[in-house]
């Protein structure tokens, strides 16, 4: 883990070295619905309670007038609401409800398309992959109480999705509404049992100023 850090921060301290010219640095808080994540039966996904939050940094680093190359460095906080109904015929039904918490830190480098309406509004589309590494255990609750710890706790993002940007001040106020694609599952690392895979529906609003 340490050398792949290691790994992207030099290609950001690269690409900004070779782009100086055209620099801009941002900070958001993120708010997002576990849309799409995906269980293993007999669990279901309890999607009212399947909630992600967090923040991030970023930087937007100018290839030319309309491409721009965007790493950004974040915490996310994942919910993810479960559920279990099992009939037992004449024994009756049992049901559980509870929701596992996972904390990760994310890394992503998007590719950004700026189209200007305007002197002070811009829509920029995006894409790109995202690495979340899981830190620590799952924190489960409810009738899912209990820790769960990842055989192999990284995860992989498609991440798409469009922003907006209005200039106030000596910056701009930026907003985003994305879809992060999980392609890898989280698995229990003593049974290798899939527990889920995370996907979510994330709007954010932050604060950017070009250096």
């Amino acid at each position: 883990m340490k050398k792949l850090i290691a790994f992207v921060a030099a290609t950001f301290a690269a690409v900004s070295l070779a782009s100086a010219a055209d620099i801009t640095i941002g900070a958001r808080g993120a708010f997002g619905l576990g849309l799409g994540t995906s269980v293993e039966d007999p669990l279901e996904l309890d999607t009212g309670k399947s909630l992600d939050y967090g923040f991030s940094a970023f930087g937007k680093i100018g290839l030319t007038e309309a491409i721009a190359i965007q790493p950004e460095l974040g915490f996310t906080h994942h919910t993810v609401g479960l559920k279990y109904d099992l009939d037992m015929g004449p024994l009756g039904s049992y049901s559980a409800k509870g929701t596992m918490g996972i904390n990760t830190l994310d890394f992503a480098v998007l590719g950004v398309y700026d189209i200007a309406i305007n002197d002070a509004f811009t829509v920029s589309p995006f894409a790109g992959p995202q690495l979340g590494f899981v830190l620590g255990k799952g924190q489960g609750s409810g009738d899912m109480d209990g820790d769960a710890e990842f055989k192999s706790p990284i995860l992989f993002d498609i991440v798409l999705g469009a922003g907006v940007s209005y200039k106030v001040g000596p910056g701009a106020i930026v907003g985003d509404l994305r879809y992060n694609l999980g392609l890898i599952a989280l698995k229990d690392k003593d049974s290798e049992e899939t527990l889920c895979t995370p996907r979510a529906l994330k709007l954010s609003v932050g604060y950017q100023i070009k250096l």
